[in-house]
């Protein structure tokens, strides 16, 4: 599981998981765990140490739970290509405010302490959005697999 720390509102720091890595943990834990239910099943019935019907009333329990998961997964990952595009945007935005900064800076439009306080905040900012979709396009490689 992957965690953030940032400060809140007392400066104690806490740990804040986005509800897209929470949901992308657990869909993908509970997909793993159903197919090796199912491979075990398999094993059982191959070794002859369950009945063919055994084996396909729980069968037909674990293939709707890995469907149920996987439609999941799918609604996931759709929601989780919206928040990429949403962080790409926010890109090109702070990206284009670091632009005016400096254009600001060079004009003699901003003192040095205010400069290098809106940069380093900036910055911050866009390696943070920059973090966050990469952790997104290597969830959504990982589901694509």
């Amino acid at each position: 599981m992957i965690l953030s720390n940032r400060v809140n509102e007392t400066g104690k720091r806490v740990s804040d998981l986005s509800s897209w890595k929470q949901s992308f943990e657990t869909v993908s834990q509970e997909l793993e765990m159903a197919n090796r239910k199912k491979h075990a099943l398999e094993d059982l019935l191959a070794k002859n140490r369950m009945s063919r019907p055994t084996y396909e009333h729980l069968l037909k329990g674990l293939e709707e739970e890995i469907s149920r998961l996987e439609a999941h997964r799918r609604s996931l990952a759709k929601n989780m290509m919206e928040r990429a595009n949403e962080l790409r945007k926010q890109i090109s935005l702070i990206e284009m405010f670091l632009t005016n900064l400096e254009l600001r800076r060079i004009g003699q439009e901003t003192d040095e302490e205010t400069y290098n306080q809106q940069k380093e905040s900036l910055i911050a900012g866009l390696e943070a959005t920059k973090s966050e979709l990469q952790q997104i396009e290597n969830a959504l490689a990982e589901i694509s697999k």
